[in-house]
């Protein structure tokens, strides 16, 4: 019953933009849940990274989690349980990962996380808990590159814990994908090779990212601004470079739906540890950016709330006096992949 149901609901998201409708007749397909936004490292390029002030931090209660996830269930066929923080800070996360991925809701649940703070039990709840897929974020094979952005870290206890994972999946028979995540800067990108090498010891798959200029500016200034700001940061070979570096735009290669067309309003949702919602996880969680408060009231009337309405509008052209984020966001030229 629940299959058919997203089925359904796949078709109504297509139909709502494809028709330019800015009320949503499905509902989001994928949602983002934030365990915490708390986080031991302090990742230069990340807002929480440096300790940004315009939010507060916090823990996502596990009963009100419940609730949100009963709410979205019908529809989702994925929850992102990570965002701006380290998700196994939150002592109720392995919890968190069986409530969404086993019986009775089943949606396929995806972690990232930098496992420099994970016990014993929490690998063996999370091998057993259905999860989808985890990925480990690891930005270096030495300490000393490694640490040069993932501030704080020892990548030690990082690789003895991957480790441990991949033992436990064996042990457990887990069906859990396990994926080693390396953001490829200009101080690690020599290293990409020996990574590619090292995953094939621990027996994972790696993915090799692009850097973004920075997390929470990459959406608020222009990209031009982004690159001559942020820039030493950015790869000199261009198939780890998001950005095309002459023309300081970001590359069509790169951008998954050139015409600056957003699906996201119609087909997702962000939810963060207080109940705010925006309209994806790339948005830092300021309240005024906000589209509502899941613990205020009830989502459906969020969905379809005036900022949801107006962020629709947006990414269609068509009249509107209300300017969202997502405003914001197109006029500087992100990335609406």
């Amino acid at each position: 019953m629940f299959e058919l149901r997203k089925k359904i609901n796949r078709i109504k998201i297509k139909l709502g933009y494809t028709l330019g409708l800015s009320k949503a007749i499905g509902m989001p397909k994928k949602i983002t849940i934030e365990p915490t936004n708390h986080c031991q490292l302090k990742c230069p390029l990340c807002a929480t990274g440096v300790r940004d002030t315009s939010v507060e931090y916090g823990l996502f209660k596990l009963k009100k989690y419940k609730k949100v996830v009963d709410q979205l269930a019908k529809w989702a066929q994925t929850v992102q349980l990570f965002s701006w923080g380290e998700p196994f800070l939150n002592k109720s996360f392995i919890k968190m990962i069986g409530y969404a991925s086993q019986n009775p809701h089943k949606i396929r649940s995806v972690v990232s996380a930098n496992l420099n703070d994970i016990t014993d039990e929490q690998i063996k709840g999370m091998l057993t808990s259905n999860l989808g897929m985890l990925g480990a974020s690891i930005d270096g094979t030495t300490q000393e590159v490694y640490e040069k952005y993932r501030v704080g870290g020892n990548l030690e206890v990082v690789f003895n814990n991957l480790k441990k994972i991949v033992a436990a999946k064996k042990l457990y028979k887990s069906n859990t994908i396990i994926n080693w995540d390396f953001i490829v800067m200009k101080h690690n990108e020599h290293q990409v090779e020996e990574a590619k090498k090292m995953a094939k010891d621990f027996e994972v798959n790696i993915n090799f990212n692009c850097a973004r200029a920075n997390l929470k500016q990459n959406y608020l200034s222009p990209v031009d601004e982004l690159i001559d700001t942020y820039g030493e940061w950015l790869p000199d070979n261009p198939e780890y470079n998001a950005y095309d570096m002459d023309t300081k735009t970001y590359k069509p290669s790169f951008v998954e739906n050139t015409n600056k067309f957003c699906r996201k309003p119609w087909a997702e949702t962000s939810i963060n540890w207080n109940g705010d919602v925006f309209p994806c996880c790339a948005v830092h969680t300021e309240e005024k950016d906000r589209m509502g408060n899941v613990f205020e009231q009830d989502f459906k009337e969020i969905w379809n709330g005036e900022k949801y309405i107006a962020a629709r509008k947006e990414m269609l052209d068509q009249p509107n006096e209300l300017e969202t984020i997502c405003h914001t966001c197109k006029k500087n030229g992100y990335d609406l992949s």
